[in-house]
């Protein structure tokens, strides 16, 4: 048995396709294992506001994890 995934860009085909390849002698639809992640094209405020303080250096350097720990807990 043959398995093919495919991706869709439009949610609106999705009813007409399982029509489509329900149509289909030999094809099954299997369910879904996982819900689809939307795919998002930039990053949130947050993140954004994390790249900006990594490029004007507002990071912290660790010499060992000890040092992070002690660091993390001051």
């Amino acid at each position: 048995m043959t398995t093919m995934t495919i991706q869709i860009e439009n949610p609106s085909i999705i009813p007409s396709l399982r029509k489509v390849l329900n149509a289909i002698d030999g094809v099954a639809i299997l369910p879904q294992r996982h819900k689809s992640v939307a795919k998002q094209d930039k990053p949130n405020a947050t993140t954004i506001k994390a790249i900006k303080d990594a490029k004007a250096g507002k990071t912290f350097k660790a010499s060992s994890v000890d040092d992070l720990i002690n660091q993390c807990l001051n």
